[in-house]
C-alpha cells in the first residue's frame, strides 16, 4: 500500500510539468503581452516540496543534483542522504508539525536537511547566519522551534540563543568535508574555537555528518501531510517593519515554482543553476533551490557572494540560469571587465529585490548573451508575483506583468478597495496560489494585509494600459541593500542605545552595487563630540553587518513637519 501511495505521488509530481493552460480572460490586459509560449493560467497540482525531489529522482537519478567544491551528488545520492537524515531526525524525536530553526548558508547540508525535515512533516524557520544572538532569540520567541541547526564557524549567536532559551536539540553543520585541502584545515582551525561539550548542558548535540553515513538506515516513505500544511515560516518585516513570520504552505511554494518554470521556459533535466541567492530567504529558496530541484537541474552552491569566486565557478561549470540581485550583476560586470574575459553559456538571469540599472542590465546581457528577467515579489507571496518578459517588449522601469495564474490591481490607498484605472497611482494588490496563509500567531496583522484573498503589498504603483506595472514608491521606508531588507526603525533603536546619541534617523540611498545603502543621520547629545568610528563599531556588535550604516552624518537637528513627523525625503535630499 505504501509503495502504491509513493507511485501515485510521483505521478502527481510528474504531471505538474509540462503545464497546461486553464483560464484566460479579457479582463486582464497583461495577458495580451504574454510571450506566445507562456500560458495565461496553469493546472498546478497541490504538492509538497519533498514530492518535487521524488519526481526529480524518478526522472534524473543519475544526473548531478548539486556541486559544492569537491562534493558532486547525483539525484540518487541526494535522495539517499535525505532519507537517512530523516530517519536520524525521527530518532531524535522530530515529528510532523515540529519546527526547526535553520541558521545555515547555501551548502549541501542545507539542501539535505530542508528536504529531510519536510520528509517528516516538520516546518522550517530559515535564518541568516549573520544574525546576532539577539536577533535569533527574538526569532525563536516568534516561531518556538524545537531544533536549531547552525554552522560550526558561526556558532556564537546560536550559543547565545541556547543560553537564553534552552532548546532540546542542536545539529552542528560543517563545510569542512566538502572543501579542498588548502581550505579545509584553516576552516577546521576556526571551527575548533567552539567547544560545544563544555558549553551546552542539557542540549543534545549532533554533528550533521552523522545524519547520513553510509551505514545508517533510511526512512523510505515521507510522512503524509496536507499540501496546504506549513512548509517554511519565513521571517519578514512585512510591509510595516514589525517583525513577523509569514506562513508559506507547500502548495504556495510549488505554485510559484510552476509559475516560474512556465514564465522562464526552463528546460527540464538540462539546466545548470548558479545558487548564490541565499536559501534562508524565500527568493533563493524558491527561485534557486526548489525551481532547480523541480526541473532536475544541477545546483552550483555558493555559501556567499564573492565576485572572483563566483566568476571562477561560472567559468568552469557554465551555468545556464543565474538568479541574482542587482548588486551581484553589477559586481560580475566589473569582474568581467577586470579579467578581460566574458562568460558565455548563460541562457537567462533573474533579477529581483530592487531595480536593476539599465546600464548594468545591458552590459551583463552583452557580455554573457543571457536574457534577464526582472521581477517583483515579497516574502508573503513565496515570493514572485510579477516579471518582465525577457524579449524586446520588456518595459524599462517596469516590474513587469503578473505571472500566470496571478491577478493584480491598483486600489485607492486610503480605502484599500476602490479599483483605480490605468495610469493612476495607488496600492498594489496581488492574488494567486502563491500567497501565504498568513502571519504566524498574528491574526490582526494578517487581517490587515489579506482581505478576500488579496494581498495588500504596501507598495504604491501604477498600471499602464497594456498591463505593465510600475512601482512609484514604497508605502513604508524599508531599505533593500544587497537584496536584504533593512528596517530604519530597527537600526534607529540600536543607535539610540548609544549614550552619545540624542536622536537619529536612517534612510536608504541609491547605490550602484547594493541597490541601496544605509545612511544614518545622528544628533549628538549636548557638549559631546561624536566618534563616528566608535559608533559604527557599536552597531557592528549589535546587529547583522548588512544593517550597519555605511555612512554617518552628524547634524544639529532632524527635519520635521509641524506635527513633529520626521521628513525622510529631506534627509534623502541632504544625503544625495
Amino acid at each position: 500500500m505504501e509503495a502504491s501511495r509513493l507511485q501515485t505521488e510521483r505521478r502527481m509530481a510528474a504531471s505538474a510539468y509540462p503545464l497546461k493552460a486553464r483560464w484566460c480572460s479579457g479582463r486582464f490586459p497583461w495577458l495580451a503581452q504574454y510571450p506566445s509560449d507562456v500560458p495565461p493560467g496553469l493546472d498546478v497540482p497541490r504538492l509538497r516540496t519533498e514530492q518535487l525531489l521524488l519526481c526529480a529522482h524518478e526522472r534524473y537519478a543519475d544526473r548531478i543534483a548539486l556541486r559544492y567544491y569537491r562534493t558532486h551528488w547525483t539525484y540518487g545520492e541526494l535522495l539517499r542522504r535525505v532519507r537517512q537524515a530523516a530517519a536520524h531526525l525521527a530518532e531524535m524525536g522530530i515529528e510532523s508539525g515540529d519546527r526547526a530553526l535553520v541558521v545555515l548558508p547555501n551548502c549541501p547540508d542545507f539542501v539535505v536537511l530542508f528536504f529531510a525535515l519536510h520528509w517528516l512533516g516538520a516546518e522550517i524557520v530559515p535564518a541568516n547566519p549573520l544574525l546576532s544572538g539577539k536577533d535569533l532569540i527574538h526569532l525563536a520567541e516568534l516561531a518556538a522551534p524545537s531544533l536549531v541547526i547552525g554552522l560550526d564557524v558561526r556558532l556564537k549567536p546560536v550559543l547565545q540563543l541556547l543560553r537564553q532559551r534552552r532548546l532540546p536539540r542542536l545539529i552542528v553543520s560543517s563545510l569542512a568535508p566538502h572543501l579542498p585541502v588548502y581550505l579545509r584545515w584553516p576552516y577546521r582551525l576556526r571551527a575548533l574555537r567552539s567547544n560545544l561539550a563544555q558549553r551546552l548542558n542539557g542540549t543534545e548535540v549532533v554533528l550533521s555528518g552523522r545524519l547520513y553515513r553510509h551505514d545508517r538506515p533510511a526512512l523510505d516513505a515521507p510522512v503524509s501531510r496536507d499540501p496546504d500544511a506549513p512548509a517554511v515560516l519565513q521571517p519578514t518585516g512585512g510591509t510595516t517593519g514589525t517583525p513577523k513570520v509569514a506562513v508559506l504552505r507547500h502548495s504556495n511554494l510549488h505554485a510559484n515554482v510552476a509559475q516560474l518554470h512556465a514564465w522562464c521556459r526552463l528546460e527540464a533535466g538540462k539546466e545548470v543553476v548558479l545558487a548564490v541567492l541565499p536559501f534562508f530567504h524565500v527568493f533563493g529558496a524558491t527561485v534557486g533551490l526548489l525551481s532547480s530541484i523541480a526541473g532536475g537541474a544541477t545546483l552550483l552552491l555558493q555559501a556567499r557572494f564573492h565576485p572572483s569566486r563566483v566568476w571562477q565557478v561560472m567559468h568552469r561549470w557554465r551555468p545556464t540560469v543565474a538568479p541574482m540581485v542587482p548588486f551581484m550583476f553589477a559586481a560580475l560586470c566589473e569582474e568581467m571587465r577586470r579579467r578581460g574575459r566574458d562568460l558565455s553559456g548563460l541562457r537567462c538571469g533573474f533579477s529581483g529585490a530592487s531595480a536593476l540599472p539599465a546600464g548594468v542590465k545591458q552590459e551583463f546581457q552583452d557580455r554573457t548573451g543571457a536574457a534577464i528577467f526582472e521581477g517583483y515579489g515579497l516574502s508573503e507571496a513565496s515570493p514572485v508575483t510579477h516579471s518582465n518578459p525577457a524579449a524586446s517588449n520588456a518595459r524599462t522601469g517596469s516590474i513587469g506583468l503578473p505571472l500566470p495564474e496571478t491577478e493584480a490591481r491598483i486600489v485607492d490607498p486610503h480605502t484599500g478597495r476602490t479599483v483605480l484605472p490605468a495610469g493612476q497611482v495607488g496600492e498594489l494588490l496581488v492574488r494567486g496560489p502563491q500567497i501565504m496563509a498568513g502571519y504566524l500567531n498574528q491574526p490582526d496583522e494578517t487581517a490587515q494585509v489579506l482581505r478576500d484573498g488579496w494581498l495588500h503589498t504596501g507598495d504604491l504603483a501604477r498600471m499602464d494600459p497594456d498591463g505593465f506595472f510600475y512601482l512609484v514608491d514604497r508605502k513604508k521606508d524599508m531599505i533593500i541593500s544587497a537584496g536584504l531588507n533593512v528596517y530604519p526603525a530597527e537600526v534607529e533603536r540600536v543607535l539610540e542605545e548609544h549614550p552619545q546619541v540624542a536622536e537619529c534617523a536612517v534612510v536608504g540611498l541609491p547605490d550602484r552595487f547594493y541597490g541601496e545603502k544605509v545612511v544614518a543621520f545622528v544628533v549628538p547629545t549636548q557638549a559631546t563630540r561624536l566618534d563616528v568610528r566608535e559608533l559604527k563599531a557599536f552597531c557592528q556588535d549589535r546587529m547583522a553587518g548588512y544593517k550597519v550604516p555605511r555612512e554617518f552624518q552628524v547634524c544639529e537637528e532632524l527635519p520635521r513637519t509641524f506635527l513633529g513627523k520626521l521628513r525622510r525625503v529631506e534627509l534623502r535630499r541632504r544625503a544625495a
